[in-house]
């Protein structure tokens, strides 16, 4: 079976919602279509070269939500090709491949690592260091994507 049906029924199985499946295959067949036009005979082999070139690619012609969405696409198809033994290594990190600045920003934006995340939302548990106030201004920052001028 072709590996890009297989993804698709890979992610059918794994519930994932039907917007999203249909998402993720445009993003992996348009990153397809890219490699055999630059004259990549096998995209199913996966080489960190070839999703940098991508990227680059898509800088010109993309917002930055769109790069990173397709980037993520990118890295769930490098993770199934892995979990079916046709793939070896990880080559899509969302770590180095997504675009961390900021739309309209000049500069990189700080972001915080799993475990930075991990140990501040375990400090605010503590209602006795941090107010409900506090501890809500947290969980707002970390799961609604706003500003810290924005939440003010």
């Amino acid at each position: 079976m072709n590996p890009i049906k297989e993804f698709e029924q890979y992610l059918v199985e794994n519930g994932i919602a039907p917007k999203t499946i249909e998402s993720y295959m445009g993003d992996v067949k348009g990153f397809c279509v890219y490699l055999e036009r630059m004259g990549v005979e096998q995209p199913m082999h996966l080489k960190r070269f070839y999703v940098s070139s991508y990227k680059n690619h898509l800088e010109n012609k993309y917002a930055v939500a769109t790069i990173n969405k397709k980037i993520n696409s990118l890295q769930t198809f490098n993770l199934f090709l892995i979990d079916r033994k046709l793939a070896t290594e990880q080559v899509v990190t969302l770590r180095k491949d997504r675009i961390k600045v900021a739309a309209g920003s000049e500069g990189e934006v700080d972001v915080l690592s799993e475990l930075e995340v991990n140990q501040l939302l375990f400090f605010v548990q503590d209602r006795s260091k941090v107010s409900l106030r506090n501890h809500l201004i947290v969980w707002l920052l970390l799961y609604t994507g706003v500003r810290v001028s924005e939440l003010l």
